[in-house]
């Protein structure tokens, strides 16, 4: 355990654990966002910020990070995350599938962005075609199969989402968390 002052706010990462994938899953999220927080009992936020390959931009996370600064957009980004993930498990999507992962990020951006999925997948095929570096049609098969592989199977794949989009609302209690 190391204690670093940056200004006045005093810096800690302790990270105690037996369990070997509890740590990977650390650090793979650490791999991720570049940043993770925890709220301790006291709804105090504390940060864990990766610094391994980009220095300056870690930098750039910590100093980002201040009272008031991105707390509550934490929270809420947090708790949105939270949702998503619990109703897409509820409804038996494979987390290790990419189509789902492909829903998954398609359902956040839209909560985040507070844009509506389009009407038709096209543009979320095409975009996550991009960002995953698949072709149009391998992203469209992935999105399916992962369908297909869940509790929604007989569903299109616009009805399955709406009805993954239903349950998240439930849950977040008909509001949206960005609000």
């Amino acid at each position: 355990m190391e204690n670093r002052v940056l200004g006045k706010n005093p810096v800690e990462l302790s990270v105690v654990c037996s369990d070997l994938s509890l740590l990977e899953n650390i650090n793979s999220l650490l791999r991720e966002n570049g940043v993770i927080s925890i709220e301790d009992e006291s709804g105090i936020l504390h940060y864990i910020v990766d610094g391994r390959s980009n220095r300056s931009e870690a930098a750039g996370k910590v100093t980002s990070i201040g009272p008031g600064n991105s707390e509550d957009a934490i929270k809420v980004e947090s708790y949105l995350d939270t949702c998503i993930r619990t109703s897409m498990r509820e409804y038996g999507f494979d987390p290790s599938l990419i189509g789902t992962t492909i829903i998954y990020r398609a359902i956040m951006v839209s909560y985040k962005t507070k844009t509506a999925l389009p009407l038709t997948l096209k543009g979320l095929y095409a975009e996550s075609a991009r960002e995953f570096g698949l072709s149009y049609e391998q992203a469209e098969r992935d999105v399916r199969y992962a369908i297909t592989r869940s509790s929604l199977k007989k569903m299109r794949s616009r009805a399955a989402i709406r009805c993954l989009q239903g349950r998240i609302e439930r849950r977040l209690g008909f509001r949206d968390p960005t609000e």
